[in-house]
C-alpha cells in the first residue's frame, strides 16, 4: 500500500514543475516581459532572478542552478551585460575569476517586472471561485512547506 502511494506521489511530484513552468511561469513572464522597455527573454529573466536571490555568483553556479550550458550562459550574460542589467566583477579572492552581479538598473527592471507578474497572476486566477482560490492557496503553501522539508 505505502509503495503504491509513494509511486503515485512521485509521478504527481514530477508533473508539477512542468505544469508550473508551462502554464504559469513561461506564459505570464513572457507576456509581462513584453511590457518592459528592455529586450530580454525568459532565460535572461531567470538569470536575473537567481542573482537577486543569491547575490553575486560565478557563471557556472548560475548555469548549474538553471541547468543552462556554459556556451549558452556566455551568450545570455553577454546580452545582459550589454544592456547594463548585470555586470562582471573580479572575484576579491581570485583575480582570475569573474563573477556576475545584478546592477541597479537590473534590480529596478526586476522590481517593475515582479509587480507586473503579480498583477497578471491575480488576473489569471480571478476566474476561480473563492473556495477554489482558498484551496489553491492552501495547497501551494502545503506543497512549498513539504518540499522545503525534503531539501
Amino acid at each position: 500500500m505505502r509503495s503504491d502511494i509513494l509511486g503515485g506521489v512521485a509521478v504527481d511530484l514530477l508533473s508539477i514543475p512542468s505544469l508550473v513552468f508551462r502554464i504559469i511561469r513561461k506564459k505570464l513572464i513572457n507576456a509581462t516581459l513584453a511590457d518592459i522597455d528592455v529586450d530580454i527573454k525568459f532565460p535572461h529573466f531567470e538569470i536575473m532572478m537567481v542573482l537577486k536571490e543569491e547575490g553575486t555568483l560565478h557563471p557556472a553556479e548560475i548555469g548549474g542552478k538553471l541547468l543552462i550550458a556554459k556556451a549558452q550562459m556566455t551568450h545570455l550574460l553577454d546580452k545582459l551585460v550589454g544592456l547594463n542589467l548585470v555586470e562582471r566583477e573580479m572575484d576579491s579572492t581570485d583575480r582570475r575569476t569573474l563573477n556576475i552581479a545584478l546592477t541597479d538598473k537590473g534590480r529596478k527592471i526586476l522590481e517593475i517586472h515582479e509587480n507586473n507578474i503579480i498583477n497578471a497572476v491575480r488576473e489569471y486566477i480571478s476566474c476561480l471561485e473563492d473556495g477554489e482560490i482558498e484551496d489553491l492557496s492552501h495547497s501551494l503553501r502545503t506543497l512549498r512547506d513539504t518540499l522545503l522539508k525534503l531539501q
